[in-house]
């Protein structure tokens, strides 16, 4: 009532970002372990009236990121326009993602007075293994804008030739910073693909070519890092192979490092795996038909269930729908039911996405990543896709998209 407010966060890492929204407008900080930020704004104005003071040296980088806002908006907007130049041609590209990347470091010089060398430090490696990252992602994301659809085929060997440029270029003191993280968790992967550019065999199987991503990381990377790489591959995969192939896996990391920061969290993504592979009993949860009218997924029994956990602001997930409806008019008569997580928390952009699309079948909206359902199913992103037999147990350990169709149709008509 005072206009006064207090915060505690809990940081662990240097430099963290930190969103501040008041109604329609927001601003964010970088904040550091230790620091304590006076803030002071008129609510009204709120831009041009913000200002940071404090214990130390770090209000001098919450003034910095107040006058970055100013000038070019929220960090993450970087990320945003690096993805829209992805449709230009190679030669192209690199010479605009050049001059974004030099917006961001000519800002930092021009107000670098009394920034700790710290930040200035992260600030550089930020947008340097920005630029690193979106270079690897070039030949995907320059389809995507080609074609207008995240429903793509094969890549041209010619969108390699940005991602190949991409220097090895590892260290430990930077992990902490997401722009390193996804590079390192891709390099290694994408320049298995960009070695098609140079006319070399690639790997047949994913497995293959996850067992040669490890080693080359192993062999190249510093201790922290490919230790980072590895833990966050068997994550990532926990969810699309069969168990004996995530064991194998979590045992060679477990050896390899015995007292990791990660096991604990890799065993507990095991054992949501076990609770969800083949043959286990589906999670049940509640949701409503056209009417409104409330149904369990227990009370399916006897039918296929296909699930998928979808969000109205997901490209991906809306790149499916028209596969589903193919899917759909195929099971058309047949027991098969298709059902809808959405982890909207929108519910009135959950509302349109239903109807434009033209999803038809059971719906459920659960409140973001956050949600228990989410959880419980092991849902880190979206699309995730799910099949329960008729006996209301899980069908598959890597349930296929509905653009996989003949792989999908053949799955489900198995259980039928």
């Amino acid at each position: 009532k005072n206009g006064n407010f207090i915060i505690m966060l809990p940081l662990s890492h240097p430099y963290t970002l930190i969103q501040i929204q008041n109604g329609d407008q927001a601003t964010e900080i970088y904040g550091s372990p230790g620091d304590k930020l006076v803030m002071n704004v008129d609510a009204s104005d709120f831009d041009n009236t913000l200002k940071y003071e404090g214990v130390g040296m770090k209000p001098s980088v919450a003034n910095f990121m107040a006058k970055h806002m100013l000038k070019h908006g929220f960090v993450n907007n970087f990320h945003r326009e690096a993805q829209q130049l992805a449709g230009k041609t190679p030669a192209e590209y690199e010479l605009a993602l050049d001059t974004l990347v030099d917006k961001e470091i000519d800002f930092l010089v021009d107000n670098s007075t009394g920034l700790p060398q710290s930040f200035i430090e992260f600030w550089n490696a930020y947008y340097e293994y920005s630029k690193y990252n979106n270079m690897l992602m070039y030949p995907f994301m320059h389809e995507i804008i080609k074609n207008k659809t995240y429903d793509i085929g094969d890549i041209p060997k010619e969108n390699y030739s940005v991602a190949i440029k991409t220097p090895a270029k590892f260290n430990d003191a930077f992990l902490h910073i997401l722009p390193y993280r996804n590079y390192v968790d891709d390099y290694y992967m994408q320049m298995q693909d960009a070695e098609a550019v140079n006319g070399k065999p690639q790997a047949e199987s994913q497995d293959v070519r996850g067992d040669k991503m490890l080693e080359l990381a192993r062999k190249h990377m510093p201790a922290a890092t490919k230790e980072y790489v590895f833990a966050n591959y068997i994550a990532s995969m926990v969810k699309h192979v069969p168990m004996a192939r995530i064991e194998q896996l979590y045992n060679t990391f477990t050896s390899r490092y015995e007292k990791s920061i990660y096991s604990d969290y890799l065993k507990d993504l095991i054992n949501k795996k076990k609770r969800l592979s083949p043959g286990a009993p589906a999670i049940d949860f509640t949701v409503a038909d056209a009417d409104g009218k409330k149904i369990k997924l227990s009370d399916l029994k006897g039918k296929v269930v296909y699930i998928d956990f979808w969000a109205s602001w997901c490209g991906p997930c809306k790149a499916q729908f028209p596969h589903t409806k193919k899917i759909k008019e195929h099971f058309a008569g047949k027991d098969v039911v298709f059902v809808y997580v959405s982890i909207d928390e929108d519910e009135k952009a959950w509302a349109a996405a239903k109807e434009k699309h033209e999803l038809t079948g059971l719906h459920t909206r659960i409140n973001g990543w956050e949600a228990k359902l989410a959880e419980e199913y092991g849902v880190r992103g979206v699309p995730s896709y799910f099949l329960v037999d008729r006996d209301g147990n899980f069908a598959t350990d890597d349930t296929p998209r509905p653009s996989n169709g003949e792989k999908l149709i053949e799955a489900i008509e198995a259980l039928l």
